[in-house]
């Protein structure tokens, strides 16, 4: 199984996209921390104080994994869509499975090997961005880390970290499945992308004209729950559940359920399916 991963892993690593998406990824969530250090030069006393507040450490992490919420669920969906498509675009499933490799070790191996891409994809940023963070801090004669540094602020530290995995891991692992499901690299990415994006937009039109029963389903519509938990719960210190909303640990027990749910069906699929060649 080690060596099976690694492979998956070493073609994640050869793959341009991969190195794409990730420069992608990192080059905007820095530039808008570049924008936020321009914009102080022009702004009132109150508003510099906001961007020097949410600039420096610790703000600037939930900071992050706000941006993380908006690129990071699309970046990785169609790393994960491109992953299992291009084995049969390519028709290279054929000749590996032919060796008499189990299909579900297979596919173990290549959802690993993207759920530890997907921890670089939300510890890197943090990481960029608490870097940058430091010299900004300097500049501006504001302490390094405005906080005591605690076991429950380090707690608080992990906590965050997780639920934006949680939060990225979801929308790749419904792509990966489109993907699979359709056999196809354009198709899994497009059909992913516009679901996560359509999500969104049909869930505001339900809150705002929908009837009691549509408001209700559509807290638990993937999107609108990890904006909940990016929203109201990711940050440091005691959460507050406002009213209406899902809470932190309904709201993780639903992202978790439709993880688990995309996994059976994916493995369900890949188990009964005949293997094509070449699209």
């Amino acid at each position: 199984m080690m060596t099976l991963l690694r492979m998956e892993l070493l073609k994640l690593l050869k793959r341009p996209m991969t190195w794409i998406l990730t420069a992608l990824l990192h080059g905007a969530i820095g530039f808008f921390a570049v924008i936020a250090f321009l914009e102080l030069r022009g702004d009132s006393p109150d508003a510099r104080d906001q961007i020097l507040g949410n600039g420096t450490l610790p703000a600037i992490l939930p900071v992050t994994t706000e941006l993380l919420y908006v690129l990071g669920t699309i970046a990785l969906p169609i790393l994960a869509a491109s992953s299992i498509g291009s084995e049969y675009n390519w028709g290279t499933l054929r000749p590996m499975l032919a060796t008499g490799l189990p299909r579900g070790r297979f596919l173990a191996a290549k959802l690993l090997a993207l759920a530890l891409v997907a921890v670089a994809y939300v510890v890197g940023p943090l990481l960029m961005n608490a870097a940058l963070a430091v010299p900004f801090a300097s500049l501006h004669d504001r302490p390094i880390v405005a906080v005591t540094v605690d076991l429950a602020w380090i707690g608080d530290l992990a906590a965050m970290v997780g639920r934006t995995y949680l939060i990225v891991l979801v929308p790749t692992l419904i792509a990966f499945l489109i993907g699979l499901a359709g056999r196809s690299s354009a198709a899994g990415i497009g059909a992913a992308l516009g679901l996560i994006i359509g999500q969104l937009f049909v869930g505001m039109l339900l809150l705002e004209f929908g009837p009691a029963w549509a408001k209700a389903v559509v807290k638990f519509f993937p999107q609108q729950v990890s904006m909940v938990i990016n929203e109201h719960y990711n940050g440091f210190g005691p959460a507050v559940t406002p009213p209406d909303v899902l809470g932190e640990g309904q709201a993780l027990l639903t992202l978790g359920v439709y993880g688990v749910a995309c996994l059976i069906v994916a493995f369900l699929i890949f188990r009964r399916r005949d293997i094509r060649g070449a699209a």
